[in-house]
This record gives C-alpha cells, sequence and structure tokens, in this order.
C-alpha cells in the first residue's frame, strides 16, 4: 500500500471541503427555485412552517371562500354555453390621430382582434370585455358664479371602443347586454 504524501491529503480534504459547501449552496438555490416556481415570493416564508401550526381561529373566518355546495354545475355549464355564442358586432371606426384600426380584445388570455367598421361574428365574451371597457372624462362645472374657485369635477364614462350588435340570436341576449352597459363603473 502506497502512503500519500501529507500536502495530497490536506489538497484532497480542502476539495472535499469545497465539494461539501457547493454541494450545500446548489441545494439552497435549488429549493429556492422551486419556491420561485411554485408562485412563493418570500423566501424566508418557509421558516414559519417549522413553527407552530396554526388553528383555523388564528387564520380567520375565510369569507371569500366559495362553498362547494352552492356550485351548480348546470348553471356553470349553461352559463358557458351562453358566454360562447356568436353575436354579430361592428365596432365603429374612430377618426382621431393615432387611432388603431384593429381593436384586439383579451379574455382570459385569449386575444380577439375586431377591425373597426366591418361586421364580424365573435363570441358572447369578447362583446361584454367592450361593454366594460370604458374610459371615465371629467367635466368641470362651476356650481357657484360668484365663487368660481370652486369646481366640480363630474364624471362622464363611455365606452373606449363604441359598437353596436347587429345580430344576437338569443332572446336574452339584448337585456343581457343592456344591464351590462347600465352597470356603473
Amino acid at each position: 500500500m502506497s502512503k500519500k504524501d501529507p500536502a495530497q491529503e490536506q489538497e484532497m480534504d480542502a476539495r472535499e471541503k469545497a465539494l461539501e459547501e457547493r454541494e450545500k449552496a446548489f441545494t439552497e438555490d435549488l429549493k429556492k427555485f422551486n419556491m420561485i416556481r411554485s408562485g412563493l415570493k418570500d423566501f424566508e416564508a418557509t421558516a414559519a412552517a417549522s413553527g407552530k401550526p396554526l388553528t383555523l381561529a388564528e387564520i380567520g373566518k375565510n369569507h371569500f371562500i366559495e362553498p362547494v355546495s352552492d356550485f351548480n354545475p348546470r348553471e356553470a355549464v349553461e352559463t358557458e354555453a351562453f358566454m360562447n355564442e356568436l353575436v354579430t358586432v361592428n365596432v365603429y371606426p374612430d377618426g382621431t390621430q393615432g387611432s388603431l384600426e384593429v381593436v384586439v380584445i383579451t379574455v382570459n388570455g385569449v386575444n380577439q382582434p375586431l377591425i373597426r367598421g366591418l361586421d364580424q361574428q365573435i363570441k358572447r365574451k369578447y362583446v361584454e370585455a367592450l361593454a366594460r371597457s370604458r374610459v371615465t372624462n371629467y367635466r368641470q362645472r362651476v356650481a357657484d358664479p360668484t365663487r368660481p374657485e370652486n369646481i366640480e369635477m363630474q364624471p362622464m364614462a363611455s365606452l373606449t371602443y363604441p359598437f353596436v350588435v347587429r345580430e344576437d340570436r338569443n332572446k336574452y341576449g339584448p337585456a343581457w347586454l343592456d344591464a351590462i352597459l347600465k352597470q356603473p363603473m
């Protein structure tokens, strides 16, 4: 058996120690990466997991969680079918400087381009997005002419992309759209 030189043994020990430190750092980086990938933003949040578990009373009543018992699958399917029906619309052309000829409406990450001035069939969910897309401008009003420094700002909401529905084959469609348009901002 050959005996190793003490200098070689020290070098091997130093290499092993450096490898262990790199492995430890790599493991920590992997944990951070997995936390980022899972959606956790604060790396220190994992420290709370090692403490005492929280009771439901400590967490809160969770008012915003929908109970599963209130979920009606038939109603959900009917709503989904209603929102995917085709409706013929026409987005009015805009004569202002810099306005786009094509309007792009996005619902749940899916884009629906609309060419201004043409009748086009789109799904009802995009019509809802058009109807809810509003811009608010303000008009100044002087309530008392003797005190012109007191100005009231009156909001005036209008559609971002004015449009007209040319055809809706569902008998409930016009009432549905009217209800959306009457809702406040």
